[in-house]
């Protein structure tokens, strides 16, 4: 049977995989950061770098170097002058690892973090014939209730609905009359089990953005206070797994819902669907469908 893993790694992860590359190549980055990190010595100056480098590196060539090791995180400058440099106990601590995944490619690519979650499946089958599972990436237009998207050519730019409104919305397009309250422990923002694709309903979960996230590009860590609202969503008991925000979703984000629904599909040895709609497919629903999502506010008030 399937045996799965998925590693999400941490913030700390993502800060070592992030210094690692700056450190890549060598150079006098890597001349600068090792003399900084070496021995007991908290605090060092440009010039002393300079002049233990054997002539290797000008005190302006530190300088440079250090500027931009300062810019990732890896060192802190001394704000008065003579130009002096500082550890960063958090850097001092993983400096051994820091500097194997700066020497090593593969290494570093394969560092799980919260951003690039890393997914190891082993298959050991005695019936091959056994289902594995599959995840399928489901758009727009092959949603039954969504039909008329197909007809919509072209993008027009729309301004972004707030989250309860978008939520009527498709609760009006799903024939959904119950109540879909947010509350902390909630493994979604709207859950259906009226969704169909070709003719065939399914359970569906979505996570849904409005505009008061106060970001126009959605990357991982923005979906939720924590960032791990995509791995919440992977636990409700549904097949189709959907990300909404009416702005531009990073590729970084889609490939975390798509791997998390891989490893689903896997544990559970069958076929889950995962999607997004980001702005542009939001515009052409709003779109397609006028009337459920204009004064929504008005008409559940009128309807109560």
């Amino acid at each position: 049977m399937p045996l799965s893993v998925i590693d999400v790694g941490s913030n700390e992860e993502e800060n070592v995989k992030r210094w690692a590359k700056a450190l890549k190549g060598g150079g006098a980055k890597l001349q600068v950061f090792n003399k900084i990190y070496s021995g007991k010595r908290r605090l060092w100056l440009a010039k002393t770098i300079a002049e233990s480098s054997g002539g290797q590196l000008s005190q302006k060539r530190v300088t440079e170097a250090g500027k931009q090791l300062v810019g990732h995180g890896l060192i802190r400058q001394r704000p008065e002058y003579p130009v002096a440099y500082e550890k960063i106990d958090e850097v001092h601590h993983r400096k051994r690892q820091i500097l194997a995944l700066a020497s090593n490619n593969a290494k570093r690519a394969a560092l799980a973090t919260k951003r690039e979650p890393k997914l190891t499946v082993k298959v050991i089958a005695k019936h091959p014939s056994h289902k594995s599972g599959r995840a399928i990436l489901l758009t727009l237009e092959e949603i039954d209730q969504f039909a008329k998207v197909r007809r919509i050519r072209g993008v027009q730019a729309m301004t972004p609905l707030p989250e309860a409104t978008f939520k009527a919305g498709l609760q009006k397009l799903f024939g959904d009359t119950g109540e879909y309250k947010d509350w902390g422990g909630e493994h979604d923002d709207y859950f259906t089990n009226k969704l169909k694709i070709r003719g065939r309903r399914h359970a569906a979960a979505f996570t849904l953005k409005g505009p008061g996230v106060g970001v126009r590009l959605m990357m991982p860590g923005k979906w939720g206070k924590n960032g791990n609202q995509i791995q919440r969503l992977l636990l409700a008991p549904a097949d189709v797994f959907v990300l909404q925000f009416e702005g531009q979703i990073h590729e970084d984000s889609i490939e975390q819902l798509k791997k998390l629904t891989e490893h689903r599909a896997y544990q559970e040895r069958r076929t889950l669907y995962y999607g997004y709609f980001d702005g542009d497919d939001c515009s052409r629903l709003r779109r397609a469908y006028p009337h459920h999502f204009s004064n929504i506010r008005a008409r559940l008030r009128k309807s109560a």
